[in-house]
């Protein structure tokens, strides 16, 4: 990939309530992903999609951005070229676990929950 690649999400709103992040994103059908990833039918990758909530909970939380374990994942619906998703971020303190999910309106496009240590 070239330096003048786009990698990341637009990041269209953000706000915090009660501990949990509620970012507003565009997907740019311009990304360096999907070039490759079905061509006739580009799709963001779920590797991706765990980055980027890795990427977003460390810049909130001060988490490292990247894990050892994931739990519960779950992709429902595609990711395409120029969607528009809020990704929602809860940490979980005490059991040191990141809890993600994308969707727009009722929609949810992937979730899971991504950790430090195998602890429970």
């Amino acid at each position: 990939m070239s330096a003048t690649q786009i990698l990341d999400p637009v990041l269209l709103s953000e706000h915090e309530h009660d501990g949990t992040w509620t970012l507003v994103l565009h997907v740019p059908a311009d990304l360096a992903y999907f070039p490759g990833h079905f061509p006739q039918a580009p799709v963001l990758p779920g590797a991706v999609q765990i980055a980027w909530a890795l990427a977003f909970a460390s810049q909130r939380f001060g988490t490292p951005a990247r894990c050892k374990v994931m739990e519960a994942l779950k992709f429902q619906r595609l990711l395409r070229p120029g969607d528009r998703v809020e990704l929602t971020l809860r940490y979980d303190i005490s059991r040191h676990k990141l809890h993600f999910a994308y969707r727009y309106s009722d929609t949810i496009y992937s979730s899971g929950r991504l950790a430090w240590s195998a602890e429970p």
